[in-house]
């Protein structure tokens, strides 16, 4: 029944008792509070929801006397996405951790790494108009433990390298599937905590993930981009997809650090789910093996991509 109902048949018998301009003025007021209650909420309703998932893939080959040919292997990827939000009137508070491990063994081979990370975000805002924040962001990244080329020397460890963002800028957040935050002033620390990446080389020119050898830490001030997107597309299939944008004021603006990911997820059932996640990363100061138009080898910048295709099972926290 339409709640207006009573209430304007309610003015109508006040009539003789009130004036007409109370009359007016309460009828607009019902309306308004009517279509005001019909509308969605264009945000998390106040209080805290949080939310998280834990993913378990494994995969493992055993083979004897096989006459094709192969070897036994085992691998396993962890990764948990985990979220909690807190809004109360004009302000929001956004919180998000991802954590994923993962490795393989090949015969009696060592141990490899196959995944490997650690990012915390976190973003503050005030409301200044409606869908419009004014929004403060930290975010951490950095990886559990060492990784290994193919040729076996260590190119990374835990913080090393590590990267602590910290900015002030305005937060588009329509509906609560997608949000853009851009901030022209953010500082970026990068962090390598381990003199081993530098290969004992004297250059002091020499960069590694854009720390200068003799040092453990890089100051950076630019700006930043920031971009989410989530959608259930089914009843049992979900999408993400964020990325990252940073251009460095202080050395080379013209080359915009880059990172890209997407996670598709597609529910079996309570405890099985399949997932694809990609992630694509650029960043000028990561130097990796190349060869040039002559097949000579040489150390410089190129685009990184990853894709992970995984089946086992999920648990909803």
């Amino acid at each position: 029944m339409n709640r207006s109902l009573p209430l304007l048949f309610s003015l109508l018998v006040a009539v003789p008792v009130i004036g007409q301009n109370d009359v007016d003025k309460a009828a607009r007021d019902a309306s308004a509070a009517t279509m005001q209650a019909g509308l969605p909420p264009d945000t998390v309703p106040d209080g805290w929801k949080k939310s998280g998932i834990i993913n378990i893939n494994m995969t493992q080959v055993n083979l004897t006397n096989w006459a094709a040919g192969g070897f036994n292997t085992i691998s396993g990827i962890a990764m948990f996405n985990g979220t909690a939000n807190w809004k109360k009137g004009r302000k929001a508070w956004d919180n998000s951790l991802v954590l994923a491990f993962g490795g393989q063994q090949i015969a009696n081979a060592a141990p490899q790494k196959t995944e490997d990370r650690i990012e915390l975000n976190s973003k503050y805002g005030y409301e200044l108009k409606k869908n419009l924040y004014f929004a403060g962001i930290f975010q951490f990244k950095t990886q559990f433990t060492e990784g290994f080329n193919t040729e076996g020397t260590r190119i990374s460890n835990f913080l090393a390298p590590a990267y602590t963002l910290l900015g002030l800028g305005l937060d588009y957040r329509p509906n609560d599937n997608f949000t853009v935050f851009f901030s022209p002033a953010t500082a970026r620390l990068i962090v390598v905590n381990d003199e081993a990446l530098f290969g004992g080389s004297t250059d002091p020119e020499l960069r590694v993930y854009g720390v200068k050898n003799g040092s453990t830490t890089e100051f950076e001030f630019g700006g930043y981009l920031r971009l989410q997107y989530k959608r259930e597309l089914a009843k049992n299939i979900t999408f993400l997809t964020r990325g990252d944008l940073f251009s460095n004021y202080l050395r080379n603006p013209q080359n915009i650090d880059v990172t890209w990911e997407t996670l598709w997820t597609f529910k079996v059932n309570e405890w099985f789910a399949a997932t694809l996640n990609t992630m694509l990363i650029y960043d000028h100061d990561t130097k990796l093996p190349k060869t040039d138009a002559e097949g000579i080898p040489y150390m410089g910048p190129a685009t990184q991509f990853k894709e992970t295709l995984g089946i086992g099972l999920s648990f909803k926290l």
